[in-house]
């Protein structure tokens, strides 16, 4: 019973029927894993719009988990995209599911993803720019390697 009671995130600021806490913890452990709303959606068995979700986003309790499960994901795709990069497909099998899932994500859709997120970190947002090629890639991309090393705590 204690799953089916909604909680004062799902009854509050979205349309349709309100989600059970057991609903609302699937998408937000789905969110965390693979940053992708409809694909959290589809495992929580809510269905719906995405619209509904920025509805939600309304209600304090539900955006403070929002805002969590979001950071988690990102946190998870550097750290793949880290891998990737320091091993390409040389890599041992997947030791959790959520790693397993991480690995499903293409690399194009992934450096996307991040870097719609470090605009809307940075308060811009996302704008169009042409693809960088040959040196100027590889250099763009050892930069931000190198970043991402000494956040990790790396001499950089």
């Amino acid at each position: 019973m204690g799953s089916k009671k909604k909680t004062a995130a799902a009854a509050g600021g979205g349309g349709g029927a309100g989600w059970t806490k057991a609903q609302e913890e699937i998408f937000f452990a789905e969110l965390a894993t693979v940053c992708n709303i409809s694909a959290a959606l589809r495992a929580a068995g809510v269905g719906g719009d995405t619209r509904d979700i920025y509805k939600k986003k309304s209600c304090p309790e539900f955006r403070l988990k929002w805002d969590r499960a979001i950071g988690e994901s990102y946190a998870l795709l550097e750290l793949e995209m880290l891998e990737r990069a320091r091993h390409g497909d040389d890599r041992p099998p997947p030791a959790t599911p959520a790693e397993a899932r991480q690995r499903e994500i293409p690399t194009r859709i992934a450096l996307q993803l991040l870097r719609q997120h470090q605009n809307l970190a940075k308060g811009r947002s996302p704008s169009f720019q042409r693809p960088m090629r040959g040196h100027k890639l590889r250099d763009e991309l050892e930069k931000r390697l190198a970043e991402i090393h000494r956040r990790l705590g790396g001499a950089g």
